[in-house]
């Protein structure tokens, strides 16, 4: 009887021993599962802030490029005003003469 006795509670032991180790997995694991999510959050965050701060970099590169190209209409725009107001000034230029011809040449 002792031997069975001895058996059993080695068997005993060994079983407390292994549900100790299965709870200390059990525990290591759920530790571990929290580390990984709390490291994914801060990733996934930081995911977050670099899109926001492409988007903050396109939206700025945009408006310097609206930006620049309406200076370039308007630089445009400036160099086709002043062609025509020179034009406008010579045609208006011959047009008196052509009309002083006229008249004087009417009178003469």
């Amino acid at each position: 009887m002792r031997d069975s006795e001895g058996l059993l509670r080695e068997i005993a032991e060994r079983e407390q021993e292994l549900q100790r180790r299965v709870v200390s997995a059990h525990a290591e694991a759920t530790r571990l599962v929290e580390q990984a999510q709390r490291e994914a959050e801060r990733i996934q965050a930081q995911a977050r802030e670099q899109v926001r701060a492409l988007e903050a970099n396109a939206a700025s590169e945009a408006a310097r490029e609206a930006e620049q190209a309406s200076l370039e209409v308007m630089a445009e725009a400036q160099a086709e005003a002043t062609k025509l107001r020179q034009q406008a000034e010579k045609r208006k230029t011959q047009a008196v003469n052509l009309v002083v011809r006229e008249i004087l040449g009417g009178h003469a």
